[in-house]
């Protein structure tokens, strides 16, 4: 067999069930054959595809039993991945996420193919990794890898200089092709939306007790919070400890949430570390006037606050309860937030995004 490249691009993520990394990865893949470029998609797990793929892509999936001690699953991770690595021969890989990233990259060492790893969090506030971990990371980034990609200046400064050529800021595309026109009308300000994964990073239990207390002052409120996850339980035990049951719903996983979105009155995040989180842009894109905590702590948000939305601290109900309560008693603050909040379809333009991953891509050697 030739020893030969392709001219595929691999990319490598742990799974293709909702989320942000998941929808990015699969608009980058689409977009890619799009320009005529070859894709193979490697998922670390199997299950379902939560986003539009093209039929020109190919998709490897591996069923590595979660039963597995750790040490072993990853091995049998990286010896899969490998495997398929060296079958196709890719021009480049790009690992999604520091996880399948890391793996990925350990995998393809010896193999003489440039690799790309892109961070979708922010490595300071992350929960995700142990500080042992961490440091492994660091050092994959700092020894293995030929090019970085991040979502903002604060999370690129955790794993390299900024004088680094290495490393490269790339912010979230948005679609707004797929998107209706946004809402700017401050109407129905006392619906309030979030949406995300039911775990500790969302931190919803924040956004349930913060509610509580603008609740108490406008009980025609009503909180709504889609997404699915291990903490819906927990989530709904607290919902009935604090007699919310009719002011806060939980309906699950929302395909059309633009739809939503135009029927909601703000948008919050109360997350304990994010990347750049898809729903918020998307909420702003739409229009909706948004309230976000300092996920980052001090290293920047999506939001400037007071300009195109609000940040409060992170884990602080009272600041929460109090920016969501300045919001629907001040409607006209409400509506300039909301107008400032959809200038950012301009900024994250798809287009322009993607041009720029494919250019790193294209522009990376060994």
């Amino acid at each position: 067999m030739s020893r030969k490249k392709s001219d595929t691009i691999a990319i490598v993520i742990t799974g293709l069930a909702f989320g942000g990394a998941e929808r990015v990865t699969s608009y980058l893949a689409n977009y890619f054959v799009s320009q005529g470029r070859n894709v193979h998609l490697i998922s670390l797990t199997t299950g379902e595809h939560a986003y539009p793929l093209s039929e020109k892509i190919t998709i490897t999936e591996y069923d590595i039993s979660p039963s597995l001690p750790v040490v072993f699953r990853y091995l049998s991770l990286i010896r899969n991945i490998r495997r398929t690595l060296k079958t196709i021969r890719p021009r480049v890989v790009l690992g999604m996420m520091s996880y399948s990233g890391s793996l990925a990259c350990i995998a393809n060492l010896g193999l003489g193919t440039p690799f790309i790893i892109s961070e979708r969090n922010d490595p300071y506030t992350s929960k995700g990794f142990s500080e042992f971990e961490k440091k492994i990371l660091r050092f994959v980034y700092r020894t293995f890898v030929t090019k970085g990609v991040f979502q903002s200046k604060g999370a690129l400064s955790y794993y390299y200089a900024e004088t680094d050529p290495r490393g490269i800021v790339i912010p979230n595309p948005l679609f707004t092709e797929s998107m209706p026109l946004p809402n700017t009308n401050s109407i129905g300000l006392e619906t309030i939306v979030s949406a995300g994964r039911l775990n500790f990073q969302k931190n919803f239990s924040l956004l349930i007790q913060a509610f509580h207390k603008v609740h108490s002052l406008h009980p025609s409120s009503r909180l709504v919070i889609y997404g699915e996850g291990e903490q819906r339980v927990e989530l709904e035990s607290l919902v009935r400890s604090l007699g919310l049951e009719q002011a806060v719903s939980l309906p699950g996983i929302e395909k059309d949430i633009f739809s939503r979105f135009l029927e909601a009155g703000m948008f919050v995040l109360s997350s304990n570390f994010e990347g750049m989180p898809n729903a918020l842009i998307e909420a702003m894109a739409m229009g909706l006037p948004c309230i976000t905590t300092d996920y980052s702590q001090g290293r920047g948000t999506v939001i400037v606050d007071g300009e195109n939305g609000l940040v409060v601290p992170r884990n602080d109900v009272d600041a929460l309860a109090n920016a969501m309560l300045s919001l629907i008693e001040n409607p006209a603050l409400a509506e300039e937030l909301g107008r400032e909040a959809v200038r950012i379809r301009e900024v994250l333009d798809s287009t322009s995004v993607c041009k720029q991953w494919l250019s790193v891509i294209e522009s990376t050697t060994v």
